[in-house]
């Protein structure tokens, strides 16, 4: 008995398993294409980014670039670098953000603005975390969205599409 409950439960499942290789999908995310195609044509293999974790991870896939923080490892060192890293969605100066990068010997911030404004409920957007973490600038414009409208002079905006915008690092300031 319990062999036939075997072969038809395996008869079934190479069904379902010829149903699901049988499916013919395709991931389509034609911003980050754009972005990872310029990423490759623009700049140096050993220019380093950094930006949301996720992004970065497709950076370091694709466009096999450096990053300083990559959502598939983890450990202390990690946790402070993506702290730094994530200071640019706080109400920090440029100035202070832009030191941040520059300790992590960043080249080039993928700025997206969702992460910016993104608010699934009061106190969960990006700059609102920060709120609680750096109480002293709390009211202030974040400054991912004062880089967005002008960069300058801590950043150069070198590529922007409808999702991101890549800010370089001024390194003279």
């Amino acid at each position: 008995m319990v062999l036939v409950i075997i072969v038809v439960m395996s008869v079934q499942g190479l069904a379902n398993l010829r149903n699901q290789w049988s499916i013919m999908g395709e991931f389509s995310n034609i911003p980050q294409e754009e972005l990872l195609e310029w990423i490759k044509a623009n700049t140096k293999p050993d220019d380093v980014f950094a930006g949301a974790m996720p992004t970065m991870a497709s950076v370091k896939l694709s466009a096999e670039r450096p990053v300083v923080n990559h959502p598939h490892y983890e450990d202390a060192g990690l946790r402070a670098r993506t702290k730094l890293v994530y200071s640019m969605y706080s109400r920090k100066t440029a100035e202070e953000v832009k030191w941040n990068l520059m300790k992590l010997e960043v080249d080039y911030f993928v700025l997206e603005d969702s992460w910016c404004t993104r608010r699934t409920r009061p106190g969960c957007s990006m700059p609102e975390i920060w709120d609680i973490e750096d109480p002293h600038n709390v009211g202030k414009t974040p400054i991912c969205t004062l880089l967005a409208i002008n960069p300058q002079p801590h950043f150069v905006k070198v590529f922007e599409n409808n999702v991101y915008s890549v800010l370089k690092l001024t390194k003279d300031t």
